[in-house]
């Protein structure tokens, strides 16, 4: 059975997506170092075309994985991903769920080019019954060809999904590569399946273990790729030096040892 990306009224949902603030993407996508150089009037014209996408993906569940985007419209999604929290949060306001991006990788061989030539011919066949005559101006302003599009699609799959290659097994978990900033968060890369775990690259058999890739400078100190038997290490992805120290490229603002609450996190 074909995973949905919702199980909200569509058009509570439809709504939703017209209602985004998404403002913050095209000021970054505007900008001409960090982004793409596009004035305001193309920026604007292209968070239309994004929000257009998002919809039929809602309005054509069956076909959300088949539906090509152009290269401008994925550009503008994938600004809109870097910003993990407020993408995370408009994926959970809109949808109740997290909308994956998929993009190709390997080689694109003659298979592929044949099924992106379907995939554009289904989505001609979807945006015209939506626009009519103007399903090329919605699309993105290009003709709908398999050479304008992205190499990339949004994967639906089951709610509560988990992010950034984890298996998650406890509640109340953080992600890859943000700040954390609360009580029992758990990291990435690794499956959590114990209370007060840690965390990547070990197999740690021990309450308030640490974190592997670190110089580490202190006593009761564990060590990467290893098992870790002591209590209280140090952690990852710095040099420590001090007891008890906090995690490399996060912001701890709690002190870790509470038992997690069985859950899963909500996959946009």
């Amino acid at each position: 059975m074909q995973a949905r990306l919702t199980t909200k009224p569509e058009r509570d949902v439809i709504a939703a997506i017209q209602s985004l603030d998404l403002d913050a993407v095209k000021v970054r996508i505007m900008d001409a170092e960090l982004g793409e150089g596009w004035t305001r009037e193309y920026a604007d014209s292209i968070e239309a075309a994004y929000k257009t996408y998002l919809t039929m993906l809602v309005k054509h569940p069956d076909d959300a994985e088949d539906i090509l985007l152009s290269k401008d419209v994925d550009e503008f999604w994938h600004t809109h991903i870097l910003q993990t929290r407020k993408y995370a949060e408009d994926c959970q306001s809109v949808f109740g769920n997290f909308l994956h991006h998929e993009p190709h990788v390997g080689e694109r061989t003659a298979a592929d080019l044949e099924k992106r030539a379907a995939m554009a011919e289904r989505t001609r066949g979807l945006y015209a019954r939506e626009f009519g005559d103007a399903q090329d101006a919605a699309w993105s302003g290009h003709a709908i060809k398999a050479e304008h599009a992205a190499y990339s699609a949004a994967s639906i799959r089951p709610q509560n999904a988990a992010y950034s290659g984890a298996s998650i097994r406890a509640g109340n978990a953080a992600y890859c590569g943000a700040a954390i900033r609360t009580e029992k968060a758990a990291y990435c890369g690794a499956a959590i399946g114990t209370e007060k775990a840690a965390y990547c690259g070990a197999s740690i058999r021990t309450e308030k273990a640490a974190y592997c890739g670190a110089a580490i400078r202190t006593e009761k100190a564990a060590y990467c790729g290893a098992a870790i038997r002591t209590e209280k290490a140090a952690y990852c992805g710095a040099a420590i030096r001090t007891e008890k120290a906090d995690s490399s490229k996060t912001a701890l603002h709690a002190k870790l040892g509470h038992s997690a609450q069985p859950g899963l996190l909500a996959a946009i």
